[in-house]
């Protein structure tokens, strides 16, 4: 980790490179551009990289991004409580 900070432009270009990588299934090299980034330039790609899969979901399901992200978000607590539900098993197996 670094404590130099990326530009807008290469923060993009990170974000754009670590889709990239990741369609490739090269996890190494997605961990060598997470791995250098200071805290809030992480968090920054990390939110970027979701506002594009975001994009690209509105797009495929011809939607407009305010309408998919609301989707997006919905499915994900969905499916985030099924995880959790799954995990914790019955109530009452208690």
């Amino acid at each position: 980790m670094t404590e130099e900070h990326l530009s807008t432009d290469e923060l993009q270009d990170r974000c754009w490179a670590v889709l990239a990588a990741a369609a490739e299934g090269r996890d190494q090299d997605v961990d060598e551009l997470l791995v250098t980034l200071p805290w809030a330039d992480l968090v920054t790609v990390v939110c970027g990289i979701g506002s594009l899969a975001v994009g690209a979901l509105a797009r495929s399901f011809g939607l407009d991004e305010d309408t998919a992200r609301g989707r997006v978000a919905e499915v994900a607590r969905g499916l985030l409580a099924e995880r959790l539900a799954a995990r914790e098993g019955p109530a009452d197996a208690e």
